[in-house]
């Protein structure tokens, strides 16, 4: 079974049987996935982040992960706003990817932020910013299950 079907699986399990909010996780091989769920329904999924998790290697150099960053943002363009690699931080062995353009909503900017680590673990979350106060809120991503379901092969297949 693929990581996109035991997705499928997991989250119509949860929409019958689980409270919200709640963490679902699934693997397949060496690929690992985590859903921090704060609403689902048939259709769509609010998500506190997503963690994907490959243990293919044990250590990822700085390079490797700005060309992981890099396959992601090329391959995940179907999200709010296109993602770019922002920062390597080679000492601390993350890169960081950021939406090109947040989409602003009242006064509030809001983007997806993508860390990787040297362990191989890409993290997932939406961040509203107010400039009001100068701060950068966590946020829900709102995806319907065909994307997170689609995130999760891509992340998978951007890892190798």
């Amino acid at each position: 079974m693929t990581l996109s079907r035991k997705i499928a699986a997991a989250l119509d399990e949860n929409t019958r049987a689980y409270n919200l909010p709640c963490s679902v996780t699934v693997d397949e091989g060496p690929d690992r996935v985590t859903l921090e769920i704060a609403a689902l329904d048939a259709v769509g999924v609010a998500l506190d982040g997503l963690e994907f998790a490959t243990t293919d290697r044990k250590e990822w150099s700085p390079p490797e992960l700005n060309a992981w960053g890099e396959r992601i943002a090329r391959r995940v363009t179907y999200l709010m706003e296109p993602l770019h690699v922002l920062e390597v931080d080679g000492g601390r062995g993350e890169v960081q990817l950021r939406s090109q353009t947040p989409t602003s909503r009242g006064d509030a900017r809001n983007y997806y932020e993508v860390r990787l680590s040297r362990d191989g673990i890409c993290r997932v979350e939406r961040f509203a910013y107010d400039p009001a106060d100068r701060r950068r809120r966590r946020t829900t991503c709102h995806l319907t299950r065909e994307v997170v379901e689609r995130l999760a092969e891509d992340l998978a297949a951007t890892s190798r």
